[in-house]
């Protein structure tokens, strides 16, 4: 496992959904978009049925979420996804049913001596406009983008499982002094940090954790 440089400033990794917020953020925007638009039901219906069934094929995860996202947004410009999840990260940032405060409150701990980055599964736009609206402007973001294609929008850069990685790499990140995430996906995000940090994580992803990293420290924000 890479070490932090130790002359560096001390790195600390979280995730967004389960971690920083309490639910998935790209499914809100999805069901806002399809509940607005119920036409669209029809279309995405197989792709989100296919998605529930990953939860027995983790693998097969990513390339579902991709489906889904595609479906749901057929005729969607670019622009206007990006604007609706840009607005959806200002509005959970002051939803208390939906932020966690302790998260928040490690994030700000963090910064006082250290650098914070953002990895997240969720979309980069929604996560920025949520710091941002909390007043946390200097938390790096490495998360997924939307792109624009031939008869609506799409999920790129999909920053999930062992892509994180790639992704924060691409950043300039190979390692960092702590990871927080909830879920088992996110292990090569905590095989490269010194202090592994689990929230609100179910209780096969702790004893899964916890076979590899004995000091795993679990928590319940």
């Amino acid at each position: 496992m890479p070490s932090p440089d130790p002359s560096a400033r001390p790195h600390a990794v979280f995730d967004f959904d389960g971690v920083v917020v309490r639910h998935d953020s790209t499914v809100e925007l999805l069901r806002r978009r399809l509940r607005t638009r119920p036409w669209l039901l029809p279309v995405a219906a197989g792709p989100l049925v296919g998605y529930a069934v990953t939860s027995v094929a983790p693998p097969l995860r990513a390339p579902a979420s991709r489906v889904v996202v595609r479906a749901a947004l057929v005729g969607a410009r670019r622009a206007d996804v990006e604007d609706r999840a840009r607005r959806l990260g200002a509005e959970l940032a002051t939803d208390p049913a939906w932020r966690v405060d302790a998260a928040v409150d490690a994030m700000r701990a963090h910064l006082a001596d250290g650098d914070v980055t953002v990895v997240s599964a969720g979309l980069a736009v929604t996560v920025r406009a949520f710091l941002d609206a909390l007043g946390l402007p200097e938390v790096r973001v490495v998360a997924s983008r939307i792109a624009g294609g031939l008869g609506g929008s799409l999920l790129t850069d999909h920053t999930y499982g062992a892509h994180k990685v790639v992704r924060a790499a691409a950043a300039g990140l190979t390692a960092w002094d702590h990871a927080y995430t909830d879920a088992a996906s996110d292990f090569p995000l905590l095989e490269r940090a010194r202090h592994r940090h689990l929230v609100n994580a179910r209780g096969a992803v702790v004893a899964a954790a916890r076979l590899r990293w004995p000091d795993v420290e679990v928590l319940t924000w």
